[in-house]
């Protein structure tokens, strides 16, 4: 995690200047870093067992459920991305995907 935070550090120091660098600042970095290692454990799981699974419900249907981590997995990719916008990092960056 500690690989993470620095290099959200540097990121933040580049983009906002070392002055930026608050201690609410810090501390949003060590929480988005902290995010960032939960969501690649998450990924991981979901890519080795997959995003749902099927059960037998009580009359005997067959049910498709979400695996609860990737539910989790969703709920830290929301988080983190708040983090991001609140911290700034990434703004007025063209980012391409593809």
């Amino acid at each position: 995690m500690q690989q993470i935070e620095d290099e959200l550090t540097d990121d933040y120091t580049a983009e906002h200047g070392p002055e930026g660098l608050t201690y609410r600042a810090k501390q949003l970095i060590k929480t988005l870093a902290s995010m960032i290692e939960d969501e690649e454990k998450l990924e991981a799981v979901c890519k080795e067992h997959g995003s749902s699974y099927s059960t037998t419900g009580d009359k005997g249907q067959e049910v498709h459920k979400h695996r609860p981590e990737h539910v989790e997995l969703m709920k830290v990719r929301q988080m983190k991305l708040q983090y991001v916008k609140q911290l700034g990092l990434g703004v007025g960056k063209e980012v391409t995907t593809w």
